[in-house]
């Protein structure tokens, strides 16, 4: 029965996180060394390049969102005003974000 034993011992509970590393690092490696079998294959291969192309992209893009939110969110909150909302950096970086994504409700 699972009640009559502890889930977790307490010698094993200062394992618990190097063990989490461990096996974080051996499934990054797994898949880097299955990525290497994409060359196998010219469409397999086509597509990985075109997966590592998007993803440049798409970090470029998540920067410079990152950076015109944070510069208008400080604008905004130097702004005499009292919409909810906007009131602090933080919160108005968040709805600026919104706003972009087509999230914003207010």
């Amino acid at each position: 029965c699972a009640f009559l034993a502890p889930r977790h011992c307490q010698t094993g509970d200062e394992l618990v996180y190097p063990y989490s590393i461990i096996s974080s690092a051996a499934m990054i490696t797994y898949f880097l060394i299955l990525s290497d079998l994409s060359l196998l294959s010219t469409s397999i291969s086509a597509y990985a390049l075109v997966c590592c192309r998007v993803a440049s992209e798409l970090f470029l893009f998540l920067v410079g969102l990152t950076f015109c939110a944070l510069t208008f969110a400080c604008a905004i909150g130097a702004l005499e005003q009292g919409n909810e909302d906007f009131l602090g950096i933080p919160k108005s970086g968040l709805q600026l974000v919104k706003m972009t994504l087509g999230m914003f409700s207010g």
